[in-house]
């Protein structure tokens, strides 16, 4: 009796660990196809770059011209469809957001070469769930984008979409899964080029 129930406590320790390692590896799955999917989105706008004299896309509402959605379509692939599947119950129709910093008050997208560090300035996130649109409103922020809290920051954007952590595409292209820990010491950094070119 005593070999028995040692036996079914092992199994019950196996399968505990094995579902917590398939949930695991899932979640991992989720995460990379939305890199993947941010990293077609990075390509598409450097290619838009380079065919538009180092200006990136402007920024408007979703369905308007303007936006970097109907901007970039001619570059994304066909099945783009601008969700990260870690949010299937997400109420806007994309999850995307762009960055409406990288844009002049009239929607007029910077030029490329204006930028101080490409490497850290974020062009699109993961919108907040409880946010719609196609692009976050970082302009309005009172006192200007680069003087944005850590909590005005995360009304923006689902910052732990993927567990504690959130995907992010940054203006040369590259993109990179950063903690909210991350994150926030990126937003506090004096001249902080995270959210202003």
């Amino acid at each position: 009796l005593v070999e028995l129930l040692t036996v079914l406590a092992i199994i019950a320790t196996l399968t505990t660990l094995g579902l917590a390692a398939t949930r695991g590896a899932a979640e991992k799955g989720k995460t990379n196809r939305c890199l993947n999917d941010l990293r077609q989105v990075g390509v598409a706008v450097q290619l838009y770059v380079g065919d538009n004299s180092g200006r990136f896309p402007n920024t408007s509402h979703q369905g308007v011209e303007a936006s970097w959605t109907n901007t970039l379509a001619e570059y994304l692939k066909t099945n783009f469809l601008g969700r990260c599947c870690a949010v299937p119950k997400h109420r806007s129709k994309l999850t995307y957001a762009w960055n409406d910093v990288l844009a002049d008050g009239n929607g007029i997208g910077f030029m490329a070469a204006s930028f101080r560090h490409p490497s850290f300035t974020m062009v699109v996130g993961e919108l907040a769930t409880n946010q719609t649109g196609e692009h976050f409103h970082f302009a309005g922020i009172r006192g200007g984008p680069s003087r944005i809290s850590a909590n005005q920051f995360r009304g923006f954007v689902n910052v732990e979409c993927h567990g504690t952590s959130a995907n992010y595409l940054f203006a040369d292209g590259h993109v990179e899964n950063l903690a909210w820990s991350q994150v926030q010491t990126r937003l506090a950094e004096p001249e902080s080029a995270f959210l202003v070119p």
